[in-house]
């Protein structure tokens, strides 16, 4: 799950109908994308980051417990 985008829309108070239909997809579309089903374009993924004002690592980006450092 983008638990990010899920956050920001929560927060924004948009369904996922209504930023599916922002974007021009399908709700079922855009519900599976939310659920890491499948990916977003690199358009819709912008096109989330001027919606939310929320950058692309907001949105997508892991934690900093999934993030790995070399030595």
């Amino acid at each position: 799950m983008n638990i990010g985008l899920y956050v920001a829309r929560r927060e924004s108070g948009m369904t996922q109908k209504e930023v599916a239909e922002m974007l021009g997809i399908h709700h079922q579309s855009y519900c599976n994308k939310e659920k890491g089903h499948t990916d977003f374009t690199i358009k819709q993924g912008l096109q989330l980051t001027r919606i939310f004002d929320k950058t692309l690592d907001e949105l997508f980006g892991g934690n900093d417990d999934d993030k790995r450092t070399t030595a």
